[in-house]
């Protein structure tokens, strides 16, 4: 499991890519004051989806990583699951028999090429 802080990892992600800190909030769509306090844990208030996505986009970065590392999942997620009234059970019993999101996708891919 990965420990690194949201907001180290977008500093580590935006210096790995020489991105100033101006230049990034810019490109994001934020403030360049909003993103110096998410990378140095000094904002309690993780940013927003779209935020997230945008920095996602600029930092070349997985968006379904940096949510999870940002504490959040995605509102496509949380709607699939909602509209979908097997799936929290579905989820349930793969967390208790410690089913992998590795072999989910596995058999995913399995299924897709029986169709």
């Amino acid at each position: 499991m990965n420990t690194v802080s949201f907001g180290t990892r977008i500093r580590r992600k935006r210096t790995e890519l020489g991105l100033g800190l101006r230049e990034t909030a810019k490109r994001a769509g934020l403030s360049a004051t909003f993103l110096s306090r998410v990378e140095t844990g000094a904002e309690k208030a993780v940013p927003g989806e779209d935020a997230i996505r945008r920095l996602a986009e600029v930092l070349q970065e997985n968006f379904d990583e940096l949510m999870a590392a940002a504490g959040r999942v995605s509102s496509e997620v949380t709607d699939y699951v909602k509209a979908s009234p097997g799936m929290p059970e579905f989820l349930r019993q793969a967390r208790e028999q410690n089913v992998s999101v590795e072999k989910l996708m596995e058999l995913l891919e399995k299924a897709k090429d029986d169709n």
